[in-house]
């Protein structure tokens, strides 16, 4: 598909199939009226093949349409059923199908050997597909990559004792910035949704490829990539997981960090959503409970009139009409649950204990929000040297005005979300100055 893309951009196999198709439409005396290209999935289904559904449509409300030519029939129909139903249908709209590279003729006999290469085509397709399946499964057992590599990574030819060979190697871009999605989903503080903002703020995004242009990476995309063991240096084949030989981007305690967060945000009732507060997943109905039923209670924020934001839990059998229990006040329960933990006769260490596990925590998150801190800051530097040299290149007329204003455009627009996005990151306090505040919340 991508072999001589100088040339045609379709590449050499799809430009030697037009060539090949025109040249036998011109012998048949027939006008190509209308061109289908479906390139890599040929071996698919005629269910799913959008472009061939759209030919049939095509032919239906084009009744003048006479032939379909294709390269060959092995390159149509990789299995003889979708042969048969698709000469059925032609034939009712008196469309004959030709092939550029067979030609049976006419008449019975014809008909027949084109059913007989249709299974022989049948045949050598699931053979093909068996014998590939048997070698990927080889090269994922010997920790090899048996496709595209992820984002982060790159496809490359290296010289490997005199002779090229297909590897993977680090997206030297696009690794560190995976690895700060990473850190900064597990903190718990973000959702998917702010990931997507912050990462695209950062930089991310997706490679160029012949449909699309380098785009931002969305948030289905990262929640994908946040459950993919390949970057844990894995590879994962038909269920079974292998120690890949590629280099990972992330460790195995940052992956089970983040699976924490995705599996606390997936249970019955939570969403991952921006909204987070530390009771958040963890709160029952009592009410429910003596009615023999579960229900989770659930935190929201609202504004009101003046424009001020306050929390509150309500019960989730609530929404479905099945409880009473009112709308509760964020600070009233809040202050529920430290009256409950004055009760209990914790351990002598339990401080001690406690105190460590926030320290911890405080010490990654003022890590990441440094990290994320200098990374805006140097995406803004980069931006306005960018912008300078657009400027210069307008003033001096080197390339065409509306072209470097649209750059322009773009480059202003990426500048102001980071500058959002650096107003909302606050550099790391001093140690003493956090832990005095998170002791004042924790008491």
């Amino acid at each position: 598909m991508d072999t001589a893309v100088d040339i045609d951009p379709d590449g050499n196999s799809i430009a030697t199939q037009r060539e090949m198709s025109t040249r036998k439409a011109h012998s048949l005396g027939a006008d190509v009226v209308r061109e289908f290209v479906e390139p890599g999935v040929s071996a698919s289904t005629i269910e799913k093949r959008q472009a061939f559904q759209e030919m049939l449509t095509f032919l239906r409300e084009n009744p003048d349409v006479r032939y379909v030519v294709v390269y060959a029939r092995s390159r149509a129909f990789r299995n003889y059923i979708d042969a048969a139903i698709t000469k059925r249908v032609l034939d009712k709209l008196d469309v004959r199908l030709v092939s550029a590279r067979e030609d049976f003729g006419d008449g019975v006999y014809a008909d027949a050997m084109e059913a007989v290469t249709d299974i022989f085509n049948d045949v050598q397709n699931r053979l093909s597909g068996e014998d590939i399946r048997i070698k990927l499964q080889h090269k994922a057992a010997n920790g090899g990559t048996t496709g595209k590599a992820p984002l982060g990574y790159l496809n490359v030819r290296v010289e490997h004792e005199g002779r090229l060979m297909n590897t993977v190697q680090l997206d030297p871009v696009r690794a560190p910035l995976i690895r700060k999605a990473f850190e900064l989903y597990a903190t718990g503080e973000y959702g998917l949704e702010r990931l997507e903002a912050t990462m695209a703020d950062l930089g991310l995004t997706a490679r160029a490829t012949g449909r699309f242009p380098e785009r931002p990476v969305n948030y289905k995309w990262l929640h994908r990539m946040l459950s993919d063991r390949y970057y844990l240096g894995c590879i994962v084949y038909k269920g079974e997981v292998y120690a890949g030989r590629h280099e990972a981007i992330i460790d195995q305690a940052l992956f089970d960090r983040v699976q924490d967060v995705i599996e606390f945000r997936s249970k019955s009732g939570q969403r991952d959503r921006v909204l987070q507060h530390y009771l958040k997943g963890a709160l029952y109905c009592d009410r429910c409970e003596r009615n023999e039923r579960t229900s989770r209670l659930i935190y929201t924020e609202a504004t009101n009139r003046w424009g001020n934001r306050y929390g509150y839990f309500l019960c989730r059998g609530r929404q479905d009409g099945d409880c009473d229990l009112p709308y509760l006040r964020v600070d009233t329960v809040e202050q529920a649950i430290v009256d409950e933990y004055s009760k209990l006769n914790l351990p002598a260490t339990y401080i001690t204990d406690v105190r460590q596990l926030i320290e911890g925590a405080l010490g990654d998150e003022q890590r990441s929000t440094t990290e994320l801190h200098a990374a805006l800051s140097k995406k803004l530097t980069t931006l306005e040297a960018r912008e300078d040299r657009l400027l210069d290149l307008l003033a001096d007329d080197a390339l065409p005005a509306a072209k470097v204003k649209e750059k322009l455009r773009k480059v202003q627009a990426e500048r102001t979300a980071a500058q959002a996005s650096l107003v909302t990151v606050t550099p790391a306090r001093s140690s003493q100055q956090a832990q005095e505040s998170y002791s004042t919340r924790w008491t």
